[in-house]
C-alpha cells in the first residue's frame, strides 16, 4: 500500500491478491457451509417421508373399514 502526496491511498497488487484470497476464503466457507446443511436437510425430509409411508400403513391396517 502506497501513499502518495495529497493523501490517496493505492493498493498494490499483493494488497489485492490478500483481498481476493480473503474473498474466495469466505465465499468458500459460505458455500460448504450451504451444502452442509442443504444436505441435512435432505436427510430430514427422506427421514419424514419414510416415517409418513410408515404411519399411513399402521393406520391402513389399523382402521376397520
Amino acid at each position: 500500500m502506497t501513499r502518495e502526496q495529497d493523501n490517496v491511498v493505492k493498493l498494490s497488487v499483493r494488497d489485492w491478491m490478500a483481498i481476493g484470497g480473503l474473498v474466495l476464503a469466505v465465499s468458500g466457507a459460505v458455500l460448504g457451509s450451504f451444502i452442509h446443511h442443504d444436505r441435512l436437510l435432505m436427510r430430514v425430509v427422506t427421514q419424514q417421508e419414510s416415517i409418513n409411508a410408515r404411519l399411513d400403513k399402521i393406520e391402513r391396517q389399523l382402521d376397520p373399514r
